[in-house]
């Protein structure tokens, strides 16, 4: 039994939590306010080629494609060349954003013709794969998308899908918004004359990564 007299008496037990209670609100009300936005704090990416899998020819300077001769455009159906360029692995160091590779081919910011991409290809991420890499499928270049022949100068623009700026944006077609980067990879492609010493582009030497094609 607890008596008047005692320390815990309920008199006093309500002149002291009176007090408590007071200081308690009083505290609450000061509290600084907090956002309670999601703070996206991940670093963007940089994708890039992993250039110790290139193959031995894109060491070289230039590639040469013979994009047609003259029994390649009698023969039944039509036949031509061309180079099946294989960059076997883009590295993503985030496994699960979407990764764009856009190629160029002569690209000049002063001559609007020369922009567009000849092609994009879209590298998707995943949440349960966590290979920081991602596989290119060989990229297909004939006479006609290289634009005819002389020499030519192949770009890969790879980044984020996500990042790469309206169209518009300077430098057209592969400028990245705020935050974003890109990587390049570059080689150089001469498309030859017709040679009539040659009756097929397929003749001997014919050397990686050019193919013959006859659909």
């Amino acid at each position: 039994m607890i008596g008047t007299g005692s320390r815990l008496a309920p008199g006093k037990l309500a002149r002291t939590c009176v007090p408590e209670a007071a200081l308690f609100l009083f505290a609450q009300g000061c509290l600084v306010p907090q956002s309670v936005d999601e703070l996206n704090t991940r670093p963007h990416s940089i994708p890039r080629v992993d250039l110790t899998k290139l193959p031995v020819y894109l060491l070289q300077p230039v590639l040469t494609l013979d994009p047609q001769e003259q029994a390649d455009l009698t023969s039944t159906p039509t036949c031509h060349c061309q180079l099946d360029v294989s960059i076997p692995e883009i590295i993503a160091d985030d496994p699960t954003v979407d990764i764009e590779v856009r190629i160029f081919v002569d690209y000049d910011v002063n001559v609007t013709a020369s922009q567009p991409p000849i092609d994009r290809i879209r590298l998707d991420g995943s949440f349960t794969r966590t290979e920081t890499f991602r596989q290119l499928q060989p990229i297909v270049l004939d006479s006609s998308k290289l634009r005819g022949v002389g020499l030519h100068v192949v770009e890969l623009v790879i980044g984020e899908r996500q990042g790469f700026a309206l169209t518009d944006v300077s430098p057209p077609q592969r400028a990245m918004l705020p935050d974003f980067e890109s990587s390049t990879f570059k080689f150089v492609v001469q498309v030859l004359q017709p040679n009539p010493a040659r009756q097929s582009c397929s003749d001997p030497p014919q050397l990686a990564p050019q193919v013959k094609s006859c659909p």
